[in-house]
């Protein structure tokens, strides 16, 4: 009887942890919200990403599109569970569009976000007018010069001292309450209520043949006298 006991709770044993596997395999991969941009000006900006993972390690970065549609991994770093990272683009040329989108793996499994863009300022023209003193015999002249506003012409440069990591990971954490906050949690929760009722069903059944033969025994004993 110990030996049926024995086996069945193994076999339970790897098929809960079987299932867990699976389960936390199918969940792991990554989430990202879309990429945007913050603080652009004539040439730079702040490109940011969010991810979301719950009690997951993720690499994420930046993927920065070139003219030709070939992109260029940067801020390659680790997030644990959720947290927002950003990088600092330089040297950008004037009124130029620029895409990008942010990418994260975990276990294998790689997604991005949405491809996001953004516009460098394009400066305004300057135009200034100086005025003349006329000499005797001749009228005021007025000239107005417009300034030429020279278009940077370089390639756009992502610098490394541009990188700020703003890492707002939370620690794992079991929930606010006495019941788990995860599908993960539901399912491991199920699974041990149903190993306690497997056991106590057995436990049950144990007693109830050991009573059996001991009333057995009890009744041949008094058989035994009675003769």
């Amino acid at each position: 009887m110990n030996t049926i006991i024995f086996q069945a709770f193994r076999a339970s044993v790897v098929l809960g942890v079987a299932l867990f596997v699976f389960v936390n395999d199918a969940l792991a991969a990554p989430v990202l919200t879309p990429a945007t941009a913050t603080r652009v000006t004539e040439n730079s900006a702040t490109i940011i990403g969010h991810v979301s993972n719950p009690q997951k390690n993720s690499t994420v970065w930046f993927e920065l599109f070139d003219k030709s549609g070939a992109t260029t991994a940067v801020a390659v770093q680790g997030i644990w569970n959720d947290g927002t990272f950003e990088w600092n683009l330089r040297d950008l040329n004037q009124g130029e569009t620029y895409s990008f989108r942010t990418a994260a793996m975990e276990g294998g499994v790689t997604v991005y976000s949405p491809t996001a863009t953004l516009t460098t300022v394009s400066p305004k023209p300057v135009v200034v007018t100086t005025t003349s003193t006329p000499v005797v015999e001749k009228a005021t002249q007025t000239t107005t010069k417009a300034v030429e506003t020279k278009k940077a012409t370089t390639t756009p440069v992502v610098t490394s001292e541009g990188f700020t990591n703003n890492n707002g990971a939370a620690l794992i954490g079991a929930g606010s309450g006495m019941f788990p906050t995860t599908l993960i949690g539901w399912i491991v929760l199920l699974i041990a209520i149903l190993l306690v009722v497997l056991l106590g069903h057995m436990v049950q059944v144990s007693i109830e043949e050991r009573k059996k033969a001991l009333e057995e025994k009890k009744r041949k004993e008094e058989e035994a006298k009675n003769e």
